[in-house]
């Protein structure tokens, strides 16, 4: 009997493992092949949501789900805290001392985030990239009643990396509608020479920012936060004060990579963009956040990667040599206010054109936050 393990639920885990349960569905059923996903708790969460929490377009609850009820019947889901991958051994070491053994493994570990990698960012930003501190954004802004917001990207590479963008013109939008726009400045900071790392797209972001008195300041990388003072520093040498800093924190591939020798020096895994396969190792694929790869890490990205990551373990299981290949497909909306958007579409070879913002693509977006849970994560389509 072939023993698949998926490790990691979220977008990426859940997806594949529905997707390699659907075209294995006879090998299941007849007991050559185990499908198992193994999780530290069990529960899906759909990150994109938490910037619509900010701003009240979303409900926390709706953010959230038992992985189990997600997963198809046949998928064993255990829920566990892996310490270490043994690829020698094909086994996962978990904590307490018990071994869960593979013949075939699938990583979706995602991003960690490490805001203590940025001096004074726990104590001086607000975030979103996490429930609670969504929560404690939307708060912060219920409370707002002008001055100086400063968004800024405290690491790169970081995942959504269109989320800054999003929460900036979301910011603009907010405060016009509450009569605080004439009352306030907005300041957008990133860490490269221009607003966003896609050469096609950030000009257009830069004139949407312009047009809207939105501040930028490029390349602008975090050196520390002085929390009393309510001062940005820049390694540049540039300082910004605020009254309420939004900051993206640093992010790493998850710890037991690193521990199992399979990550960088960041944690992520170097694997091969075109098969997902882990470099130099046997039987091991990657997906989503936790691979090395030069590519957004989007939820998108992961579900384009899984059909991949699907196909390829079909193949192996059934002894014939895999044939797909993820050719660098990504696709991403982008909020550009709190009722309009537009959206990029690439592959390796192709670079995104992003369209004229328009209430016909926020719309898209907001139907595909309702659809997310059948459509994507149980891999219906």
């Amino acid at each position: 009997m072939k023993r698949i393990v998926v490790l990691g639920g979220g977008i990426g885990g859940t997806t594949v493992a529905n997707r390699i349960q659907r075209l294995l569905a006879r090998e299941i059923e007849q007991g050559q092949v185990q499908l198992e996903v193994v999780d530290r708790d069990g529960i899906h969460a759909y990150q994109p949501g938490y910037l619509m929490v900010v701003f009240d377009k979303m409900r926390a609850e709706e953010t959230r789900q038992d992985e189990a009820r997600l997963l198809h019947r046949s998928i064993r889901l255990v829920k566990a805290e892996v310490e270490k991958i043994d690829p020698a051994g094909k086994k996962l070491r978990l904590k307490g001392g018990q071994e869960v053994p593979y013949d075939l493994l699938v990583i979706s570990t995602g991003s960690v985030l490490h805001p203590e990698l940025s001096p004074g960012f726990a104590e001086g930003s607000h975030s979103f990239y996490d429930l609670d501190n969504a929560l404690r954004l939307r708060d912060a802004l219920r409370q707002f009643s002008g001055g100086k917001i400063v968004v800024t990207v405290a690491g790169m590479p970081y995942k959504c990396p269109v989320a800054p963008l999003e929460v900036t013109f979301m910011l603009d939008d907010y405060l016009r509608a509450r009569g605080l726009r004439e009352k306030s400045e907005i300041h957008y900071t990133y860490p490269i020479p221009r607003v966003f790392g896609i050469e096609t797209v950030a000009p257009v972001m830069q004139r949407l920012m312009t047009e809207r008195g939105i501040q930028t300041h490029t390349p602008f990388n975090v050196q520390k936060i002085d929390a009393a003072a309510k001062k940005l520093q820049g390694v540049e040498g540039d300082t910004l004060d605020y009254d309420l800093l939004v900051g993206i924190p640093p992010h790493r591939g998850a710890d037991l990579l690193g521990a199992s020798g399979l990550g960088d020096k960041g944690n992520w895994v170097p694997t091969d963009k075109f098969t997902l396969k882990a470099e130099g190792q046997s039987g091991i694929y990657v997906l989503g956040d936790a691979t090395n790869i030069a590519i957004s890490k989007a939820g998108s990205t992961a579900d384009y990667e899984a059909e991949t990551v699907a196909q390829a373990i079909a193949a192996e299981v059934r002894g014939v040599p895999p044939s797909a290949r993820y050719e660098g497909r990504v696709y991403c909306w982008i909020m550009t206010g709190l009722a309009q958007a537009t959206y990029i579409k690439f592959d390796y070879l192709h670079p995104p054109h992003p369209p004229a913002p328009s209430f016909a693509h926020y719309w898209n977006k907001m139907v595909y936050n309702r659809v997310y849970w059948d459509m994507t994560a149980r891999a219906m389509f």
